[in-house]
């Protein structure tokens, strides 16, 4: 009976750190702009892949639809780095339609609040985030605080780039940055010890139903 008893048990746990595993390698998704991440660490550490990278010189269009043709997940991340580069000059993360609600065409002053930034997006003008409760001056794309780095923004336009990243602005021809998407799912990651609890508690019913 103790044999049975010890065989269960280490099989159910088994299973539970199994699950556990799993449940724990969902992707990590970075609460507002985050700047000098490294590229390994995004993707490697936090689950997320690359869907599109382009140079700022590269035009996006009017629309996005050729860029996000090959990007499917729950969460959209747009970066920025120096061509080559390993590490991101800044990056952030938030619901697909969070970073994709239209703002509006036009040099106003509306964003989307989502995870700690401030999104907006419009066909045939710009695309992009700042830190969280910050004001943007999109015309079209975000001049505003020259100085800060949470910033980041490309243009929806034909034939034309950019346009910033971070504190670098005036990219719109630039070769020597890229403009990256990344995407990723996210799960409920439950804590180790409610898998063990409930792994304990069916080798619990099991043992019941062998004695019944």
């Amino acid at each position: 009976m103790m044999f049975m008893l010890n065989n269960l048990v280490k099989t159910t746990l088994g299973a539970s750190l199994l699950a556990a595993s799993a449940f724990a390698s969902a992707a990590v998704i970075p609460y507002g702009p985050q700047n000098d991440v490294a590229v390994s660490t995004v993707t490697n550490d936090w689950g997320w892949s690359e869907c599109y990278s382009a140079t700022y010189a590269t035009p996006m269009g009017t629309t996005v639809d050729d860029e996000l043709a090959n990007c499917s997940g729950d969460y959209l991340m747009l970066a920025a780095r120096r061509t080559g580069s390993d590490v991101f000059e800044v990056l952030a993360a938030a619901g697909w339609d969070d970073v994709l609600t239209d703002t509006g065409a036009a040099n106003n002053d509306v964003t989307t609040t989502a995870n700690g930034a401030e999104w907006y997006y419009a066909d045939g003008w710009s695309w992009g985030f700042a830190g969280l409760g910050d004001d943007v001056n999109k015309f079209e794309c975000d001049t505003a605080a020259a100085s800060e780095r949470d910033r980041l923004c490309w243009h929806t336009l034909n034939g034309v780039g950019g346009y910033r990243a971070g504190s670098y602005l005036g990219l719109n021809n630039s070769t020597d940055w890229e403009k990256v998407i990344l995407v990723a799912n996210a799960v409920a990651v439950p804590a180790p010890a409610t898998a063990l609890l409930l792994g304990l508690g069916l080798a619990g019913l099991g043992l019941r139903r062998r004695n019944k």
